[in-house]
């Protein structure tokens, strides 16, 4: 991949960013992620609303994030061709045609084709990651990725708090006419503060996407962390999507609000991916990812009890997303190391991979629940675990004969990337 003819870079491309640009991207990162995460709370009352089952309204929430799979595929690739900016500002305005469209859907079947284009334009998140990574030091870049994940991962728990208030006092349509409001500012923000993309690669776009499969076959980091942050995302997924059903029913008997509430307690472990992203700069990201794995694992654990602790409940909340959140930087952050100008792709294959791991969680968990109850969303979540950490285990470097095997996993040195724009 290096070895593609790429245009000049310019010196926007290449100013290394003040930390109050790095949080800034985190923020609008955050703001519109919510898009597609601002649903899982109000379920309950589309269900009500529509008249429909468990399992049809569970697949509002899995199109959105099918949709933000499908994106993340077939347009985040194109930040490696194109000036990404004007792909952030794009998708944002799109969104708000799409978040209008929701609120205004006249059937169920209406709202989940809404839900699914929002899904797919709602990527931006994953445009800025890029940014982020590229306008920070080699030394830094953990932490800068770290940061804007932090900003991505308050937007989806607090967005969830939102909406379940929201919810709870005007309704399920409420909540995205809110949506769709808020993306006003937000586009305002990103034109006047995201620096101009220089693009890294003269490739059509036919042949970009077919880049896509070359870097997954050739690099063996890049693949691992597809798959190792699909079944921790599956495992997000599977706990927050039923979470509403679960404090609907019995002991709880609580609304969305309560639902939502769930968020602020979520957030608490948000800056986990910042923390993941030093550690992973200082002590190398398999040994980050490892520790996730078995954060997650134990979280459904604690989760078994929550059907009647809810101190079991909240306990839980912060360890699972303190795991999940560790582990979505730390493996971004590896599969970044293998090739710098081909960022773009990378996050394409990595964030899809992660979201359509968390569509088929949502899915398959929506079926479970309707069926086996909490106790299936546990063991689901188990199985995912332990199955990612076989596939951490097994891939782990070996020593052989005294020598060890190489493994492009080490703490990221200034020397290992180099500084060149995406």
């Amino acid at each position: 991949m290096s070895g593609l003819p790429s245009p000049p870079v310019s010196s926007s491309a290449t100013a290394v960013a003040s930390r109050g640009k790095i949080v800034m991207m985190a923020v609008i990162a955050g703001a519109v992620i919510t898009n597609i995460y601002c649903t899982q709370p109000i379920l309950p009352l589309i269900k009500a609303g529509f008249g429909v089952d468990l399992t049809t309204v569970d697949l509002v929430a899995a199109v959105a994030l099918l949709g933000f799979s499908t994106g993340l595929a077939l347009l985040l690739p194109l930040g490696d061709r194109f000036d990404r900016r004007k792909l952030v500002l794009g998708q944002i305005a799109f969104a708000c045609v799409f978040a209008f469209a929701a609120a205004i859907s006249p059937g169920i079947w209406a709202l989940i084709a809404a839900s699914f284009g929002l899904g797919i334009v709602s990527c931006v998140p994953q445009q800025l990651v890029p940014f982020a990574a590229v306008m920070s030091p080699p030394h830094q870049r953990g932490r800068s990725v770290g940061t804007v994940v932090s900003g991505i991962m308050v937007g989806i728990l607090l967005g969830r708090t939102i909406a379940g208030v929201v919810g709870a006092a005007y309704g399920w349509r409420a909540v995205y006419g809110m949506e769709a409001a808020f993306m006003l500012p937000v586009w305002i923000a990103a034109a006047t503060l995201l620096p101009r993309g220089v693009p890294s690669t003269n490739l059509p776009y036919g042949r970009l996407l077919a880049s896509l499969w070359p870097l997954a076959r050739d690099h063996r980091p890049v693949r691992e962390s597809m798959i190792i942050q699909a079944l921790l995302w599956a495992c997000f997924n599977a706990f927050w999507v039923n979470l509403a059903a679960l404090l609907a029913g019995g002991p709880w008997h609580l609304g969305s609000a309560w639902a939502g509430g769930f968020g602020i307690i979520g957030a608490a472990g948000a800056f986990a991916a910042s923390l993941g992203g030093h550690v992973s700069d200082r002590r190398g990201t398999r040994h980050v990812v490892g520790i996730s794995i078995g954060i997650v694992t134990l979280a459904y654990l604690l989760l078994a009890g929550a059907n009647w602790s809810m101190t079991l409940l909240v306990i839980g909340v912060v360890v699972l997303d303190i795991g999940v959140q560790a582990g979505l930087v730390s493996n971004q952050t590896r599969a970044f190391a293998v090739d710098h100008k081909a960022q773009g792709r990378i996050n394409s294959l990595y964030m899809t991979a992660t979201f359509f791991g968390g569509a088929v969680g949502a899915t398959i968990s929506g079926w479970l629940m309707s069926r086996f109850g909490w106790t299936g969303i546990v063991v689901f979540g188990v199985a995912l675990g332990l199955a990612a950490a076989a596939i951490h285990w097994v891939a782990a470097p070996r020593t052989t004969g005294g020598s060890h095997t190489p493994h492009p996993d080490a703490p990221i040195k200034a020397d290992r990337i180099s500084s060149n724009a995406d």
